[in-house]
């Protein structure tokens, strides 16, 4: 196994990197950097490509004329040809000024286009009812669970907007892969994980992390339940220090004051760990993304090896530093 992770570290530093971009009709070969980022804790994921100063003139039209707020943007990037997609979205803003720089949205760009005013009043509204009415088919496919929301208003508001609220209000994770959208609870959401494996010091360029014993977090988690009915269900587990750090969980009811703080005490096990916090950076492979399951391991101090749910990469192509995947790493998965 190490003798294997080793072969990969040294193939991947004599391996040259290429990288394409598609912004509407116009496709760039020659992109000196870009910088995409995944957060299981946003509803979208965003990029930002840099366009060098030789792109001024393209097929005899300046590059600014040739690609609009709204085209679609599809982000390659790989070793010796090999380019795999990284980013699928449409264009939000264009900075004017060279090196042009374009900002863009994934594929939720369109949910921000849109504006629904509806009222959920019966108790037994569920995620999946809400999410249907307001996510046509035909934008995306989407996969949640069948949790009970209950009463809910819309006033004026975008899908993107009502996503961002649920997830904000009931503890929800999202990732959307491949034009589907999985939207569900946290720990739930990580079952399902792609797994990959880090060995520090042998495939990886940087290493941030941080090791800490769960003695030393002192952490309280506040567990809220919003009942059909409107009614909260509240119960606090973990450290009675004043000056411990306190976190609120939300979820969707109804429940019981035993359930809730069954799953609260299951949240605070996955947080209050013997191991990693921080960040792990790679190259462009291992492909991990934000929603995937990490592995770490360590050659030296094998007692502290890990796997961990990713909770945000920022995947960055430099021309000076190649290509780097940066892993904020969550709660420990085992």
């Amino acid at each position: 196994m190490k003798q294997i992770t080793l072969i990969i570290s040294l193939m991947l530093l004599y391996l040259n990197m290429t990288a394409q971009v598609q912004l509407g009709n116009v496709l760039l070969k020659n992109v000196s950097q870009f910088e995409i980022n995944e957060n299981v804790l946003e509803m979208s994921n965003t990029a930002k490509i840099t366009i060098p100063r030789n792109y001024g003139q393209l097929a005899g039209k300046s590059i600014l004329e040739q690609f609009k707020v709204g085209d679609k943007v599809v982000i390659q990037c790989g070793y010796d040809g090999d380019l795999q997609t990284e980013f699928v979205g449409y264009i939000r803003e264009i900075e004017s000024d060279r090196p042009v720089v374009v900002h863009c949205d994934d594929e939720t760009y369109p949910l921000r286009q849109t504006n629904y005013v509806k009222t959920y009043k019966a108790t037994g509204t569920t995620l999946k009812q809400i999410l249907a009415d307001i996510i046509p088919a035909s934008f995306m496919r989407v996969e949640c669970p069948n949790v009970v929301i209950g009463k809910y208003q819309i006033d004026n508001a975008s899908a993107f907007v009502v996503l961002q609220d649920l997830m904000q209000s009931y503890g929800l994770y999202s990732r959307l892969q491949n034009g589907v959208l999985k939207v569900g609870l946290a720990y739930d959401f990580a079952d399902k994980a792609q797994n990959h494996t880090y060995v520090i010091g042998k495939n990886t360029k940087k290493n941030e992390l941080k090791f800490k014993r769960k003695e030393d977090l002192k952490l309280r988690f506040k567990a809220v339940a919003t009942n059909p009915n409107g009614k909260k269900t509240t119960v606090t587990v973990g450290s009675k220090d004043s000056y411990a750090s306190e976190r609120t969980l939300n979820f969707a009811g109804p429940m019981t004051e035993d359930q809730l703080r069954k799953l609260a005490r299951g949240v605070m096990q996955k947080n209050v760990y013997d191991g990693y916090t921080g960040s792990i950076s790679g190259f462009c492979i291992p492909r991990t993304h934000a929603g995937d399951a990490l592995a770490i391991k360590d050659v030296d101090e094998p007692e502290r090896e890990g796997k961990f749910l990713i909770e945000r990469v920022d995947i960055t192509y430099d021309d000076n530093s190649g290509i780097t995947r940066k892993n904020s790493l969550s709660f420990k998965l085992g």
